[in-house]
Order: structure tokens, then C-alpha cells, then sequence
């Protein structure tokens, strides 16, 4: 039984480290923004369940990866903006589905936010 327990918990991490492996690489999606569309590209580096890169396309310019976590298929992280020439903090929250990753995109304060798909290098 205990053979099992371990050949299982082997498995599941292997798993996971393959799963986090899969996200490094280019990401490219978009998201509107008062009817206007906004290209982002991700730049992603997993490392076990840490995730870092960056974010291309929002109006700071290149914005770093902060605090990114892998959960399995789940990923988090979040950048520093701008919007009107104040600061912001944006969080993402994503769905690792094969090339694709399903984000929510919010403020940190959670009175915005946007649903959008990012595919791998498309």
C-alpha cells in the first residue's frame, strides 16, 4: 500500500512539473477596453510553482510579473500600471487549458475587471 501511496505521489508531481513547464514561452491575447481592442503579450518563465516574465501591451509599457504562482492548472500574478497617469495594480487570474489560458483581469481593489483568452505564440 505504501508502494502505491508513493508511485501516486510521484506521478502527481511529475504532473504538475510538466503542467508548470508548458507555460514558459509567448502568450498573445486581447481584451476590450471601451470598445477598443488591446492587444497584450505574455512573456512567461515557470519554475516549479513560481511564474515570472512579463506583460507587453498595456499603457506603462513592459510591465514585470510579480508575486506569479502556479496551482496545477491555475496561475496568478499581477503588474504595475498606469491609467490617466496614476499608478495601478493589475491581478490575473488564469486557467492553463493546452495553448490556451483563460484570464480574469481586475484592479486589485476589485471594482474592474475583464474576462479574455490568451493563446500560446499566436
Amino acid at each position: 500500500m505504501r508502494t502505491v501511496v508513493c508511485l501516486t505521489a510521484g506521478v502527481l508531481l511529475l504532473a504538475g512539473l510538466a503542467a508548470a513547464a508548458d507555460l514558459t514561452g509567448a502568450w498573445k491575447g486581447q481584451f476590450d477596453f471601451n470598445g477598443n481592442a488591446v492587444p497584450l503579450t505574455f512573456d512567461l518563465k515557470a519554475n516549479g510553482e513560481a511564474l515570472t516574465g512579463s506583460v507587453t501591451g498595456l499603457p506603462a509599457g513592459v510591465a514585470e510579473i510579480k508575486d506569479g504562482k502556479i496551482q496545477g492548472a491555475n496561475i496568478s500574478f499581477s503588474v504595475m500600471s498606469e491609467y490617466q497617469g496614476d499608478p495601478i495594480k493589475l491581478v490575473y487570474k488564469g486557467q492553463v487549458d493546452g495553448d490556451q489560458i483563460h484570464f480574469n483581469m481586475g484592479l486589485e481593489d476589485g471594482t474592474w475587471g475583464v474576462d479574455f483568452v490568451a493563446k500560446r505564440g499566436s
